[in-house]
């Protein structure tokens, strides 16, 4: 598992590659800007290295530029990985000077916003991001602390929402992981809480 603090986030992010390969096409990304942070995770087509090479220039391209809106994000990884497999990307841009989230998504990966009047699903278009890609939709609301998010690649069952729940990150990760993981694909879930859960 992987998990840390970035400014006022707490997160874990748990994956794993397709047996028996030794690299992952999933990888996610946590990059602090000022007044903000960029959540990410990009799931490079199929597995093996060349869905690894993929997700990483995915990253790569997403840390350079954190600071810029989701859609911006997503055009410029549409550029950067042409000639490549492509991948399905989701991110989502945390403004905490204007208690703000935004996300845009392209492909096969799936997200959830938790906050404590309900969830909301982070809904990706269809598209290959480095392939074939149509313009991605920015959405964006409100950012309270307490809100927790959860990404996921393809790697992860659909079915991992019903096991969403207000725990710590790194216990989430793990149980949605744990619960959710398919056997037959490269798999990674991220989940973030926004700074402390506010009182009952």
């Amino acid at each position: 598992m992987d998990a840390g603090l970035s400014g006022p986030l707490d997160w874990a992010c748990q994956s794993r590659p397709l047996y028996p390969e030794a690299e992952s096409g999933d990888i996610h990304v946590v990059a602090p800007f000022v007044d903000g942070a960029l959540l990410a995770v990009a799931d490079g087509l199929g597995h093996g290295s060349e869905a690894a090479a993929a997700a990483r220039l995915a990253a790569a391209t997403l840390m350079a530029h954190a600071s810029e809106e989701p859609g911006q994000l997503i055009s410029k990884c549409h550029q950067a990985l042409r000639g490549t497999r492509g991948a399905a990307v989701l991110v989502l841009s945390l403004s905490y000077q204007q208690a703000r989230v935004a996300w845009a998504g392209i492909g096969n990966v799936e997200g959830w916003h938790l906050r404590a009047t309900g969830r909301e699903a982070l809904i990706s278009g269809v598209g290959v991001v480095g392939y074939q890609l149509s313009s991605p939709r920015l959405r964006s609301s409100p950012l309270a602390p307490g809100d927790m998010f959860v990404l996921a690649t393809d790697g992860i069952s659909a079915r991992f929402g019903q096991d969403i729940a207000t725990v710590p990150p790194d216990r989430l990760a793990t149980t949605i992981f744990d619960r959710h993981a398919r056997a037959t694909d490269d798999a990674l879930v991220l989940v973030a809480r926004y700074g402390q859960e506010t009182a009952a």
